[in-house]
């Protein structure tokens, strides 16, 4: 078959402006693979440098950084990755040189990037990478399941960093994709109960659909009285996650519930300015509050073989498809909200 020379790609000129334009197919350099991309997802951070608000990443820029394809080329001195491989991306542009990079710890590198917003990413039909960064995904995972590798990927890095024991129960505060994530990491990792709380009844079923030991949902009952319902009191949890973001205020429950010595993640992004009244109890009741950033290679790949056997499950999860060409209907949902939505899922071909 005769070697495709254009392909077409979604550029964001401007905010709120996408642009398709045609260019090159490029070619698998040394090192690289060229990866037929074929599902793209659409991230709940999407929308932000869609228009224009994003701090670090300011357009032009070919978006979308969750996805999966097939290796159509490989470059030279690659030999662990064939033509015909179905595969993920982790998106980091890294150093390669420091100490965490040395470590495999991609997202603490001092100079790491993300295609998609500070580089050029997946909305496109085709891309070369550097074959370190892509990974194979078993037979028994679904193109569009390997498109949310990376969304999964941030929930169970998120879910490693609690240290999470036998003996532990899980509350998770928000059932958006990376809430229902980290719950599945959660238990997967090992805990004793997991629970999941929001006021959005669709997303607590799908939560408990996939695995949730109990939901809280907010809009019928308190925190406190869900909590003596699931374990027999308000202070009952060993570890929380906080999948939200915001200005504070989730943070600031989270810790006027946890009992003295438990540890709370941070895996929501806060918003400048964000103000937590309860702060000082960090240290009064020494609580351990941990901060979590993106993920990295052992995550992934420890993921994609969870997502294998099935421990961590992406079914009812994607509500709405769009072809490639309906990118900016896609977005419309996106950003404007005029449905319900969980994951908007593109098809690249």
């Amino acid at each position: 078959m005769e070697r495709k020379k254009e392909m077409l790609l979604a550029r964001l000129v401007e905010p709120g402006k996408l642009r398709f334009e045609t260019a090159p197919v490029p070619e698998a350099g040394k090192g690289q693979v060229l990866i037929r991309i074929l599902r793209c997802g659409i991230c709940g951070s999407d929308p932000t440098t869609f228009k224009g608000m994003h701090p670090f990443c300011p357009p032009p820029v070919v978006m979308g950084h969750e996805f999966s394809g097939v290796i159509v080329e490989v470059g030279e001195g690659v030999e662990e990755l064939a033509a015909g491989r179905r595969v993920t991306v982790l998106p980091h542009l890294t150093c390669g040189e420091c100490p965490r990079c040395l470590e495999h710890k991609s997202n603490l590198c001092e100079t790491v990037k993300c295609i998609g917003g500070q580089a050029d990413g997946g909305h496109c039909e085709y891309i070369a990478l550097d074959a370190e960064m892509v990974y194979p995904i078993p037979d028994s995972m679904s193109l569009e399941s390997a498109a949310m590798v990376e969304p999964a990927a941030v929930g169970y890095h998120g879910a490693m960093r609690a240290g999470l024991t036998p003996d532990d129960q899980v509350l998770v505060f928000g059932a958006g994709t990376i809430g229902i994530f980290t719950m599945q990491a959660c238990k997967a990792l090992g805990a004793k109960a997991v629970y999941i709380t929001d006021m959005d009844k669709d997303r607590l079923r799908l939560a408990a659909s996939l695995g949730a030991g109990g939901v809280i949902d907010q809009g019928e009952e308190s925190l406190e009285e869900g909590l003596t319902r699931l374990c027999g009191g308000p202070h009952g949890i060993d570890k929380f996650f906080e999948c939200v973001g915001g200005k504070g205020a989730v943070l600031d429950k989270m810790i006027s519930l946890a009992r003295r010595g438990t540890t709370l993640v941070m895996i929501g992004i806060q918003s400048e300015g964000c103000h937590v009244e309860k702060l000082p109890f960090l240290g009064e009741h020494e609580l351990s509050l941990l901060g979590s950033n993106m993920y990295d290679a052992r995550d992934y790949a420890e993921v994609i073989a969870l997502m294998g056997e099935g421990k961590i499950r992406t079914e009812g999860m994607i509500t709405h498809t769009y072809k490639f060409g309906r990118l900016m209907e896609a977005f419309d949902l996106a950003v404007n909200k005029r449905e319900k939505f969980m994951k908007i899922m593109l098809e690249m071909d």
